[in-house]
């Protein structure tokens, strides 16, 4: 099961890197179309503050994995006790 869950989190990584990118390549654009750079300031710190967050997701998710495969190896009876611990 955490192979499965560890495959779609491959797919998150990805298609937040991409749209990532995407934020960086649009200001650039518009960068070089000559907006106004403090409008444009804005829009960096968007970018830069969603390519934070998806960090922390990204950081969660993969603890959330770690714990998972922890739990994978145990009777059914230990998983519910291992998954409240924290």
């Amino acid at each position: 099961m955490a192979g499965n869950v560890e495959k779609s989190l491959a797919g998150v990584i990805e298609a937040m890197k991409h749209l990532n990118q995407q934020f960086e390549d649009k200001i650039e654009e518009l960068r070089q179309k000559g907006k106004d750079e403090e409008a444009l300031q804005v829009l960096v710190k968007g970018a830069m503050a969603m390519k934070d967050a998806s960090g922390i997701y990204l950081s969660w998710a993969n603890h959330y994995i770690a714990r998972l495969q922890q739990t994978e190896g145990l009777d059914p009876e230990d998983e519910e006790s291992v998954i409240v611990e924290e």
